[in-house]
């Protein structure tokens, strides 16, 4: 039987969201089906890309902080 799986299914097991079973069928599906995999890798890609950019916060904001913080040593 083929299963339909949405991008949320496929998000949900990139997270290890899914239950046990679900996350069997998808293992099962992702072996046989060769759109659903390459489905799959892309959201695996875009985490990792997710995953390095690092955000920092202006100068303005930090200093804007640190006067706050003195501010409140009054």
């Amino acid at each position: 039987m083929t299963e339909i799986f949405t991008q949320e299914d496929l998000v949900r097991h990139l997270y290890t969201e899914d239950t046990p079973e679900e996350a069997e069928m998808m293992e099962n599906s992702l072996a046989v089906n060769e759109a659903l995999t390459e489905s799959f890798q892309n959201f695996v890609n875009i985490k990792e890309a997710l995953n390095q950019i690092l955000i920092e916060p202006s100068q303005i904001t930090v200093e804007n902080i640190l006067n706050y913080s003195v501010s409140t040593r009054k």
